[in-house]
């Protein structure tokens, strides 16, 4: 049975609503603590100009002098901004009830129409308006702001004509962005992203509860390794700043003589050399150095560490604590939906700079729930991408595998890094032979490389790339077929619609087509990642809201939902998890996109006190949703 309801507008999507001319466009002038954050509660409302069936509107003042805007919004099909998110909070403050508007934001059009040509830096309203009207907006008063004055010490006539020209503009943009989505059948897209807009909203006044004694005690333990590391480093250096470029090329191949890393480039290997035209040092490619004298081994074994650590505490700890010392542990983010080339989430840490996206899978236990008994539930997409591939090439083994619950994929890359038979390898592993587990451990790295276009490397991986383009042929087929079309067209239109742009894209001497990596990834990342999820995560907050629950999410990582659930709302976050990873995933699929998706969905929960819990259920679609 299923939990919550869904509004109209998300159980039964119509991107046509656009077309019509009941909407309002709106821009606010706000004052700057935080950029303007709608959550910080320092900020206010200076002005709001909007919109609304033929006629401009002003009102000057804070939240509560905009009674005339919520109700117009209320009363109108959707809202237009640029960057909506922020209109939305800063409404949400107002007392309008976001969960029940559709935006159009025109940021997020202009994101969807470029495809991977352009992102966030090239999305702001100026940018916007020199692409498409090849013409600029006075921006004198956004010059005063980056200087640091606040919208209070403008002068009023001159914040007003400021914010009249963003409407009027972003209403032109509206209306041009709308013709080129109809003509391209991009206006699904815009509509499924638009949907997420207000889920951020909420998403963003939660943040997430760092574990204040788990944080202080690992940062404690890190600290003093790197300490014992940073010593033995200089005493085996000799005292040379490891963080001077300069010095570190010459001691690296001068001192100790290593032999610099190598690539192809038209058939013949070549030294790695930065855009200056020198050896490199960066963690990554010291990472690839072989080592021919003990040595150089022994220094590896150092640096390598030290990195590792330096990292660890520069990117994420220090800052834990700081969080843990000064905020409570309370670690708050931004989701940007205009970021990246493949169209999924990323985040930016707001006061820490400790994006939300990729913590490290050991600092999960560091977060809890901030109210006490309460549990943290993470519900993720199971096998995600490698179902979307197999959907996207209609591999047959691939969904065999996928329906078999015995089936390892480790174990079968494994069997043919190892050059041994996989009924053989799976079954010693099971019995807890030590050999077996160590060869699925670290073949882990390399089983969805050829997913994503790898070809090439040591003779074992490549054994395992050849292996699995002969095995799951229907996938490998697709995106041969995919790197086709590019190479001819310079773009690629997936199933669902997207369009993505490779103008560069040629084939070499030896046959290698440029852009090979990005053109296998993009389509199967981004119908996992940008679509799947997106629809899933829409569907499991309105279905929360409409049920009275108590829980609420606080992140969302890729293919996953992060919640703070109470102990007796358990059962529910499971039945909610398979219901918006699985269930309602595929009617939105068939009306947004006309794709009836081939495979089943999985979804895997996991419940604890803290964040990663080990103890994981997996569920699976039924065929009756599937069934071909």
């Amino acid at each position: 049975m299923s939990i919550g309801t869904l509004p109209d507008h998300v159980a039964n999507p119509d991107p046509s609503i656009y077309e019509g001319d009941n909407y309002v466009v709106l821009d606010f002038e706000t004052t700057v603590h935080s950029k303007g954050s709608p959550y910080d509660e320092r900020n206010s409302i200076v002005l709001a100009v909007w919109e609304y069936g033929g006629v401009r509107k002003t009102t000057w003042g804070g939240e509560f002098d905009m009674g005339e805007l919520v109700a117009d919004c209320e009363s109108a099909d959707f809202i237009v901004a640029h960057n909506a998110k922020f209109e939305l909070g800063w409404l949400e403050r107002c007392g309008l009830d976001i969960s029940k508007v559709i935006v159009w934001d025109t940021m997020i059009g202009e994101y969807v129409i470029g495809g991977n040509r352009w992102v966030f830096h090239n999305l702001s309203l100026q940018k916007c308006a020199q692409r498409n009207f090849n013409e600029g907006k006075v921006d004198v008063i956004g010059k005063m702001y980056k200087a640091g004055l606040c919208s209070t010490d403008v002068p009023e006539s001159w914040l007003e004509r400021y914010c009249v020209q963003d409407v009027a503009l972003t209403h032109r943009l509206f209306r041009t962005q709308l013709e080129t989505s109809i003509a391209t059948d991009l206006l699904p897209i815009v509509y499924t992203r638009c949907l997420l807009t207000p889920v951020l909203v909420d998403l963003e006044k939660n943040g997430m509860q760092l574990d204040q004694q788990k944080v202080r005690s690992l940062y404690e333990e890190k600290e003093r390794e790197y300490a014992e590391v940073q010593r033995s480093l200089d005493d085996f250096t000799g005292g040379i700043n490891v963080g001077s470029p300069i010095q570190l090329r010459e001691y690296l191949y001068e001192t100790l003589g290593f032999v610099p890393v190598k690539k192809k480039q038209s058939g013949k290997w070549v030294n790695v050399l930065t855009d200056s035209g020198l050896l490199p040092t960066s963690a990554d490619i010291v990472a690839k150095l072989k080592p021919t004298t003990s040595t150089q081994r022994d220094f590896l074994e150092i640096f390598i560490k030290y990195k590792g650590l330096f990292n660890e505490l520069s990117k994420y700890l220090r800052k834990f604590d700081e969080c843990c010392r000064v905020d409570e542990g309370a670690l708050d983010a931004a989701f940007n939906q205009t970021n990246t080339q493949t169209h999924r989430l990323s985040s930016s840490g707001t006061k820490y700079s400790t994006q939300f996206q990729n913590f490290p899978r050991a600092y999960k236990p560091l977060f809890k729930a901030r109210n006490e008994g309460w549990l943290v539930g993470e519900c993720d997409g199971a096998q995600l991408e490698f179902r979307v591939a197999a959907h996207l090439g209609r591999d047959e083994t691939a969904l065999a595998n996928i329906l078999d619950p015995d089936f390892d994929a480790h174990v079968m890359t494994a069997s043919y890094m190892e050059d041994t038979d996989y009924d053989e390898l799976l079954a010693l592993h099971r019995s807890g032979d030590k050999g077996a587990g160590d060869a699925r451990q670290d073949a882990k790295s390399e089983t969805f490389k050829p997913l994503y276009g790898g070809k090439y490397g040591t003779e074992r991986q490549v054994r395992w790339y050849e292996g699995f383009r002969e095995l799951y042929s229907g996938i490998a087929d697709t995106q041969q077929g995919w790197i086709d079309e590019v190479l001819e067209n310079k773009f690629l239109i997936t199933e669902w619609g997207m369009r993505y742009y490779w103008p560069s894209t040629k084939m070499d001497r030896s046959g290698y087509v440029t852009n090979t990596t990005s053109i296998c990834n993009y389509p199967v990342q981004a119908f996992a990642t940008a679509e799947i999820i997106p629809l899933s995560l829409v569907c499991f907050w309105h279905r929360v809201k409409s049920s009275g629950l108590q829980m609420f999410i606080v992140n969302t990582v890729h293919d996953s939902i992060i919640v703070e659930l109470p102990p007796e709302e358990v059962d529910a976050f499971h039945e909610l998890a398979k219901q918006c990873l699985i269930e309602d995933v595929y009617p939105l699929l068939k009306q947004l996109y006309d794709v009836q998706l081939t495979v089943p969905l999985g979804a895997g929960v996991m419940v604890g006190p803290n964040w990663g819990s080990k103890d994981e259920t997996v569920y699976q679609a039924e065929e009756k949703l599937y069934g071909r």
